[in-house]
């Protein structure tokens, strides 16, 4: 009996002290809103856990990349997590365990406890949350380096789909064409070599850092294995001894397998430098070789081209002239024929001269033609810009279009033609050349008017089918008038009469008589009806038989003459 009231006792004098300490516990201040903080943070993280992209069917519909991208998102949020979880325990659960054993080392027991479950094997300890992290690390970076090898991949997948189809119609691809895309393919080569160059520097620069990192973390390993064991405080010792632990498992779980990673990537990165090194070296071969190839086809294109050209141009010369001595022959046949006046003989002239510019002209297009055709250059592009040249004309050059209608349809209506004496806007000369656009003609003193068809107002032609000479002539009031017109008509009769003028006139030469009384003479008007353009040589000829004859009759005629009056008066004569 007395035995069982001891062992009740003994419970009880434990059972206090526990409950007791459990009181003052719970009454530590800031102590349960860490604890409540990470209790959060690992609600967090379960919940993250749960819904993870490999677990959830929706996320197996996208695209691989896709999928990575969220698995990448996930881990990246639960890695945030548990670094806060870390820094928690770390920064502010185990340094104020510490500070509560040292001000309360009566309750030792209990915060070495709370301590065991901070670093020992449980969800919350820092040992289980660093194996997390070193976890959810190194499966992000590995998360991140397939993304970037999908991507990649695509971009490789889509050259070689461009290589594929390039290789496919090789056959048909001009040479200039195959080096441009040589030349591009060797621009993305040296640019990828100058990237991987840059991603070696970078790798070997992180790896130096890393392994300084590595080199501190085990001096830091040894520093805090050092102040565990010199440690009085059992709480600070075992933290320190946990923290050493801790850096260990970081250090070998972590540090470490980053360090061989990024050794691994630099192995990789220059391999991909000595392949790119041999890609642009064949690269820089074959488009060599194409150059050469290319100025020898170049040089033999010239020369080809150059023959063409002489050919064409010899052809077009030959028809040019053939065109020229058909159209001659046939002139001069209608011209030996005797079957046309000077008039349709001078419209036929103008028509062959036209003809034959049209002529040339076609011949030189179709000569151009064959030139591009047979050095395959496409004509079609330049048919085009003819299309929209003949637009713009009409738009923009209408003047042009008027001077080239205006020219058809006075050719059509035989208002001149070569050879004629026409008086166009005030300016007189004999027409030496008619095309669709211009008139050129020659003045008496030798200047050359080039006047537009679409400005000419008015055309005035001096020899169109026929000419009228008219000679004027004045003779003294003393005269016998029916004297001068008997002598007149009688210089009319023998011009006429003469062999060397017959052809010239179209019919005999008539006297009018009287046309004026002027100052000091009686005018006089022959009229004389000649072939085209000779009204000048037959008025000049009857001027010089006239003057013969009136020399001859004694027939005067006058000139102006002044009677001068001297009003001076005379001196007084003196004896």
């Amino acid at each position: 009996m007395r035995t069982g009231l001891h062992w009740i006792l003994a419970v009880l004098l434990l059972t206090i002290p526990i409950s007791a300490q459990n009181d003052a516990l719970e009454n530590v201040p800031g102590l349960e809103e860490l604890e409540a903080r990470l209790e959060s943070f690992q609600t967090q993280f379960d919940t993250l856990e749960q819904y993870s992209p490999r677990e959830f069917p929706d996320f197996k519909e996208l695209e691989i990349t896709h999928q990575l991208v969220e698995r990448l998102d996930f881990n990246k949020r639960k890695f945030d997590l548990l670094v806060s979880m870390y820094n928690l325990v770390e920064d502010e659960l185990l340094p104020r365990l510490i500070t509560l054993s040292a001000e309360q080392p009566r309750q030792r027991s209990l915060w070495l406890r709370k301590v065991d479950i901070y670093t020992g094997k449980g969800e919350t300890s820092l040992t289980e949350i660093q194996r997390q992290i070193n976890s959810v690390a190194l499966l992000i970076e590995r998360l991140e380096k397939q993304i970037e090898r999908l991507r990649e991949s695509e971009h490789q997948k889509e050259l070689l789909a461009a290589t594929t189809l390039e290789n496919r119609v090789g056959a048909d691809i001009p040479i200039s064409t195959r080096i441009r895309s040589l030349e591009s393919e060797l621009g993305k080569f040296l640019s990828n070599q100058k990237t991987e160059s840059q991603r070696l520097e970078t790798l070997k620069a992180t790896q130096a850092e890393q392994e300084k990192k590595i080199a501190e973390k085990k001096q830091e390993i040894k520093q805090l294995e050092v102040q565990a064991r010199e440690a009085s405080d059992p709480v600070k010792r075992k933290v320190t001894s946990a923290l050493a632990q801790v850096r260990v498992i970081r250090l070998n779980g972590l540090e470490i397998p980053k360090l061989n990673t990024t050794q691994t990537f630099v192995y990789v990165t220059e391999n991909r430098i000595r392949n790119l090194e041999n890609r642009i070296s064949r690269t820089q071969e074959e488009l060599d070789a194409l150059k050469i190839q290319r100025r020898r086809e170049l040089r033999n294109q010239v020369l080809r081209g150059v023959l063409i050209i002489a050919i064409a141009v010899l052809a077009v010369l030959l028809l040019s002239r053939v065109a020229r001595k058909v159209v001659d022959k046939t002139m001069k046949r209608v011209e030996e024929s005797g079957q046309l006046d000077s008039h349709h003989k001078q419209r036929y002239q103008t028509l062959s001269s036209v003809i034959l510019s049209i002529i040339k002209v076609l011949l030189w297009i179709l000569g151009a033609l064959w030139i591009l055709g047979e050095l395959n250059i496409d004509y079609a592009p330049f048919l085009v810009a003819a299309g929209g040249l003949s637009l713009a004309i009409g738009f923009g050059a209408q003047s042009l279009v008027k001077d080239f209608f205006s020219g058809f349809f006075m050719l059509m209506e035989e208002q001149l033609a070569l050879g004629d004496v026409v008086e166009i806007n005030g300016k007189a000369g004999t027409v030496e050349k008619i095309s669709f656009r211009t008139i050129k003609m020659r003045a008496l003193d030798g200047t050359m008017h080039i006047i537009p068809n679409g400005s000419i107002d008015s055309v005035s032609n001096l020899t169109h089918k026929w000419s009228m000479a008219v000679v004027n002539i004045g003779v003294s009031y003393d005269t016998d008038a029916e004297k001068v017109m008997q002598v007149l008509k009688d210089i009319c009769s023998g011009i006429m009469k003469d062999p060397l003028w017959k052809n010239l006139l179209v019919e005999e030469p008539l006297p009018q008589g009287i046309i004026s009384f002027g100052e000091s003479s009686v005018n006089f008007r022959i009229l004389a009806k000649t072939a085209p353009g000779q009204q000048w040589a037959v008025g000049r000829e009857l001027n010089m038989r006239i003057k013969r004859v009136f020399d001859t009759k004694g027939i005067e005629i006058p000139y102006n003459y002044v009677n001068v009056i001297n009003r001076t008066p005379e001196p007084l004569k003196t004896d």
